[in-house]
């Protein structure tokens, strides 16, 4: 009995002895360092379990302590980084730390292991004057192949920027990413090919509790979630971290040279048009300024980028907007921008070739013009005081919808525009000194609510520009529609050279025209005023002015057949105001232009080249 609790006590010994065995780690290598250009590494120890040390092959976990790496302006620490499930040799993983020419990228694609742990990651970063220190913490990636982490989840991420302004402090809840390709976004920082096509760096990706705050406490933003997918990039020209030291390099001057500055926008240009994504959108956004100089509160529900996708162009898209200061507030439902492209821009500053901006030529200068795309607006308001001398006094104003498009450029110039305005109203203030304002409220109108359309488009083939709509339409008021067509406007319209544009415009020619008015209240209001100054009844002015409208056109603009079909309609108008259409036509079938306009001896033989139709309904 004595014997079997001798022994038994034996192996207890030699069990604990065991455990404490397998759970000491030993370091198996130490004082690490080597470094080519703006990189260097260097690792204090690395630790193993002395299970795994006794394996002159094995890998399987270990650590690494004092970690130091330096990539261009960026700095990271770490006191420990965890490794378990390493499935590389010993011997490939001692290469990992070498000193060979082996570029980082190659060596982390020979990274597998199941799970990568960093309790705390510090990162510093310096651009110019500004300093970023950034603090990871508990991050952690998981199944690791060939270098790509399929899983990276961070806890907590605590920024501070400092800069002549001062510091801000910026803080992150739960970070993850999904599917990040580590060889791949190295290269980024490595190559130097601008040539390089997009490759994809990771897939989702979402960030939890974003807080903004300036060391004053003046500003702060908080953003509950920002998420999206699908980031592709490619290097630049000198490649990330050369474009970065550029950067650094130019901001650290007080003043910069006309080729400094045409090399900034050179590299800002290729590094702009060196990444994209399927979609990055950021929701819950709240905002505060407490600076002396303004006091506000705001907010946006929504702001997301789409990338482009086969016929589908990119869009920038934010959502739900209000902005409220002592004095004044803003509410806007939806900005979009759809279609716009920096591509025109990127080429053109890629073509200048170092050349600086205070030399370029107008067809330069055009080349750089971007394309706009279609920029939609809607559910816009706005509540201001009147003037800064009238406190009390509000003017409020709503846009329903306001839409600019502007794109199919050529030489820098949009061949296809289209702007609208839809349900602009405002109350007509009692003291306004606008004139216009004050004859809207002599003839009875206490607010107005109006829309414009501009839209036209040249068509290469027919050499054409289509007036598709010009019109103005007010509530209660009435409306006047434009259409028309232009013709012989060849591409040197559109020409950088001023004389060669000028003598296309010049050759183009008319060749229809389509004016609809339509009465919706106004001819009433204004007969009433008139007949009420004129000590008559509104139906017997409106008699005179029908009768006498034919005699005043035909003494300005002659007695011919047009004038009197115009005067005729423009009376039948008048009598019973409704709708009024006007079509007119060149009797030339090259069209109605420019030269026809000055070598006429008298204005008023100008209708006889036209042919000219009314009626009114």
């Amino acid at each position: 009995m004595m014997k079997l609790l001798h022994r038994s006590g034996v192996c207890a010994l030699a069990l604990m002895a065991g455990t404490a065995v397998m759970q000491f780690e030993p370091t198996v290598l130490r004082d690490l360092a080597f470094g080519n250009g703006t990189q260097h590494v260097a690792v204090g120890a690395v630790k193993t379990s002395l299970w795994s040390a006794a394996l002159a092959q094995s890998s399987d976990s270990f650590a690494l302590e004092n970690v130091r790496f330096t990539w261009g302006p960026l700095t990271y620490e770490a006191q420990r980084i965890e490794f378990t499930g390493v499935s590389v040799a010993r011997q490939e993983l001692e290469s990992l730390f070498s000193s060979s020419a082996v570029s980082l990228a190659d060596r982390l694609s020979k990274i597998d292991a199941k799970q990568v742990i960093i309790p705390e990651l510090k990162v510093t970063q310096k651009l110019g004057k500004e300093t970023q220190t950034s603090l990871y913490r508990n991050a952690t990636m998981s199944d690791i192949v060939r270098g790509k982490v399929a899983s990276t989840v961070i806890e907590t991420t605590a920024m501070e920027e400092t800069g002549e302004k001062g510091p801000t402090l910026i803080s992150y809840g739960r970070t993850t990413v999904t599917d990040l390709d580590l060889p791949t976004f190295v290269k980024l920082f490595e190559t130097k090919d601008a040539s390089a096509p997009l490759s994809r760096i990771h897939g989702a990706f979402s960030i939890e509790k974003v807080d903004v705050t300036d060391a004053g406490g003046n500003y702060s933003t908080q953003i509950a979630r920002i998420n999206g997918r699908d980031l592709i990039a490619r290097p630049t020209k000198d490649s990330w971290n050369g474009t970065i030291a550029l950067i650094k390099e130019l901001s650290d001057k007080e003043k910069t040279s006309p080729e400094e500055e045409t090399r900034i926008l050179l590299t800002a240009a290729d590094l702009l048009g060196a990444f994209d994504a399927g979609l990055v959108e950021a929701t819950g956004i709240t905002f505060k300024d407490d600076s002396k100089e303004s006091k506000g509160t705001g907010s946006v529900a929504r702001v997301a980028y789409t990338g482009a996708t086969g016929s589908q162009p990119a869009e920038v898209r934010v959502e739900g907007i209000a902005f409220k200061d002592t004095n004044a507030s803003l509410k806007i439902g939806s900005i979009s921008l759809t279609g716009f492209s920096i591509t025109p821009t990127l080429n053109g500053l890629k073509a200048l070739e170092g050349k600086p901006l205070t030399d370029l030529d107008h067809a330069a200068v055009r080349s750089l013009i971007p394309t706009l795309g279609t920029l939609r607006i809607t559910d816009m308001s706005i509540d201001a005081p009147a003037a800064e001398d009238k406190p009390n006094e509000r003017v409020s104003v709503v846009w329903g919808l306001m839409e600019v498009t502007a794109d199919k450029p050529l030489n820098g110039i949009p061949t296809n525009i289209r702007f609208e305005q839809r349900n602009v109203s405002m109350t007509l203030s009692d003291s306004s000194d606008d004139e216009l304002a004050q004859q809207l409220q002599a003839l009875g109108y206490k607010s107005i609510d109006s829309s414009f359309v501009l839209a036209a488009t040249w068509n290469e083939s027919t050499h054409e520009i289509a007036i598709k709509e010009f019109s103005m339409d007010t509530k209660d008021v009435g409306s006047v529609r434009l259409t028309g067509l232009i013709g012989n406007v060849s591409p040197d319209l559109f020409s950088p050279d001023e004389a060669t544009a000028s003598a296309a415009l010049i050759g183009a020619k008319a060749k229809s025209a389509n004016v609809v008015v339509e009465n919706r209240g106004l001819v009433e209001r204004y007969l009433a005023k008139a007949a009420k100054e004129e000590g008559t009844t509104p139906e017997a002015l409106q008699k005179m002015y029908s009768g006498a409208t034919p005699l005043v056109l035909s003494s300005m603009i002659g007695n011919s057949e047009q004038s009197r079909t115009l005067g005729q309609a423009i009376a039948r108008f008048i009598e019973k105001p409704g709708k009024l259409t006007i079509e007119a036509q060149p009797k030339n079938p090259s069209g109605f232009g420019v030269m026809d306009v000055m070598l006429a001896s008298d204005p008023k033989l100008l209708l006889e080249k036209l042919k000219i139709t009314a009626k009114a309904e």
